[in-house]
């Protein structure tokens, strides 16, 4: 039961790093000590290819209705985004962490266009970890909506 509750607890813990930990977020005050981050950044390529929607997925909206949905397939670390609203002029967007030494986070970001592109993390995403993320829709430099997160375990 201790081990549940600690894990629920570091859960929690890493969810609320991750808003601090990512750019275009929240950052922390003048008084805090300045943490090393690295980030994985990539603009999604467009695939011809395409992923079903199950568990392992995660849909974002834009005030009316479904914006975008993002996939995570722990089999080569790629993340699958998909903007379904592409009219609306905002873009999907993945940001995550694993609970990896310096906690590298990760950026998977598309174009205004639908259909589904892929960001592949393969040689960047430490095995066997938890990756905790989340999808978003952007306007620019500004965050709109965001998604609930999800956590699922890395390759």
């Amino acid at each position: 039961m201790r081990r549940l509750i600690a894990g629920a607890a570091g859960a929690a813990l890493a969810a609320t790093a991750l808003v601090g930990a990512l750019p275009g977020s929240a950052s922390a005050s003048a008084g805090d000590v300045a943490l090393k981050k690295t980030i994985y950044s990539q603009k999604a390529k467009p695939t011809r290819k395409s992923t079903k929607f199950d568990a392992k997925c995660n849909t974002v909206g834009n005030g009316r209705k479904s914006a975008g949905m993002a996939c995570f397939r722990a089999k080569g670390d790629r993340i699958w985004i998909k903007d379904t609203a592409p009219g609306d002029g905002l873009r999907i967007e993945v940001r995550g962490m694993t609970n990896s030494n310096g906690n590298p986070n990760y950026r998977c970001y598309g174009n205004h266009k639908g259909g589904w592109q892929v960001c592949n993390f393969d040689r960047q995403m430490a095995e066997k970890r938890i990756f905790l993320w989340y999808v978003s829709t952007w306007k620019g430099s500004k965050i709109k909506w965001t998604s609930d997160e999800k956590m699922l375990r890395t390759s």
